[in-house]
């Protein structure tokens, strides 16, 4: 009879122990990630929108941060941020956004990395800047996946005779590509205009 307690005792023990050490969900990540894949119904103008204002925005903080950090760079330094290495809130913002985010200018009209609808933009503002007409935002569609965002630096910032060695029409832009799906997920559908 006494080895039955003790068995008991044991058992119940071990059952305690075990039910203790049960894990904690963490329920704001789970149901983060049950909005997330819940069905949202967005227009392609909305997207066109969505995209809009995250690459405006996106644009003029690029370029805001980039003209701080070339005040204190050195040389080396201004390599690397002409080249995109290392700078804290370009890589932020890849990461929030699932977003590429490229620097171009007059020479990267001869890339063939560049996606033709990019390449064809950058050849719209090459005309521009060579005939000294405005240049503005534009928002580019390729295919079905893809949204292309571009925007000039304004030619005082001198990012196109930094980076680019471009004396004769400085400018130079941001290109940032969306991929349609990321945008989706990201877009609050409770705050879009209908």
């Amino acid at each position: 009879m006494k080895l039955l307690n003790i068995s008991l005792w044991m058992s119940v023990l071990v059952f305690g122990w075990s039910c203790g050490s049960v894990e904690r969900v963490d329920t704001t990540k789970i149901k983060a990630q049950m909005e997330a894949s819940k069905i949202k119904r967005i227009t392609p103008a909305q997207i066109n929108n969505q995209v809009e204002k995250w690459g405006s925005e996106m644009s003029k903080a690029l370029t805001a941060s980039f003209e701080k950090e070339m005040k204190t760079a050195n040389q080396v330094r201004i390599e690397e941020i002409c080249q995109l290495k290392k700078i804290k809130l370009m890589d932020s913002l890849s990461a929030e956004y699932k977003v590429k985010i490229r620097l171009l200018g007059m020479p990267d009209s001869q890339s063939k990395m560049l996606y033709p609808k990019e390449k064809e933009v950058l050849d719209a503002y090459i005309y521009n800047a060579e005939n000294k007409l405005p240049m503005g935002d534009n928002i580019q569609r390729i295919g079905d996946s893809l949204y292309v965002f571009t925007s000039p630096i304004p030619a005082q910032k001198g990012v196109a005779k930094l980076c680019f060695s471009d004396e004769t029409y400085n400018f130079a832009i941001w290109s940032i590509v969306f991929r349609k799906a990321d945008v989706i997920l990201k877009t609050n559908t409770k705050t879009l205009k209908r």
